[in-house]
């Protein structure tokens, strides 16, 4: 996704910078602003996505534990085993996502 994003990127600039618009290229400096500012708003949003999916994945855990009666130390080996398991990120039940 970011090798196609990066490609998009290079066939757009040369579309928004144009000789014509020389010296100032107004219109790709309010590209390039109009990107950056979509471009915060979506680190915002994926930010907020992971905190919501590691609170779920937290409620998921402690119930997980109350259901099996599992010590700390339980958790901790099943974390441990889990980790090298061949499992995705919503099969492992200890997986967090960074925010």
């Amino acid at each position: 996704m970011t090798l196609a994003a990066f490609c998009v990127a290079n066939i757009v600039g040369t579309e928004t910078f144009l000789p014509k618009d020389a010296p100032r290229y107004l219109p790709g400096k309010i590209s390039i602003l109009v990107l950056l500012t979509a471009q915060l708003g979506l680190c915002f949003i994926i930010r907020w996505v992971n905190l919501w999916m590691n609170k779920k994945k937290k409620r998921g855990l402690e119930e997980l534990k109350a259901r099996n009666g599992w010590t700390e130390e339980d958790v901790k080996r099943e974390r441990e085993r889990a980790a090298f398991s061949d499992m995705t990120d919503k099969q492992n039940p200890f997986f967090e996502y960074t925010a």
